[in-house]
């Protein structure tokens, strides 16, 4: 039996991700990686604004998928934000080294 996998308002898919990485003749850059991430928390952001505007304007009545697009939107940020202070502290770190 198997299972599908349920995929939230565009939260990463880590079959992708790792089908991706185990296909040897495609492997994606550090850097392309990372414009991806920082792509799709974007859109998450955009949606989630669109649909507070929704609800303000009366478009959109589905309080609970509001909050569920704006938590979502708020730990993808906060993950992002955590990759940049570990890759900061990396580079301070390399720099505090001695030769």
């Amino acid at each position: 039996m198997k299972v599908e996998a349920g995929r939230a308002l565009g939260s990463l898919d880590p079959q992708r991700i790792y089908q991706q990485l185990e296909n040897p003749a495609v492997k994606p850059s550090f850097a392309d990686s990372l414009k991806s991430a920082l792509s799709e928390v974007n859109a998450l952001q955009t949606q989630r604004d669109a649909m507070v505007n929704g609800m303000v304007s009366g478009k959109v009545s589905e309080v609970h998928e509001i909050m569920t697009a704006a938590e979502e939107a708020k730990l993808a940020f906060e993950l992002v934000l955590e990759v940049r202070n570990r890759l900061l502290e990396s580079y301070q770190e390399l720099m505090r080294m001695q030769i």
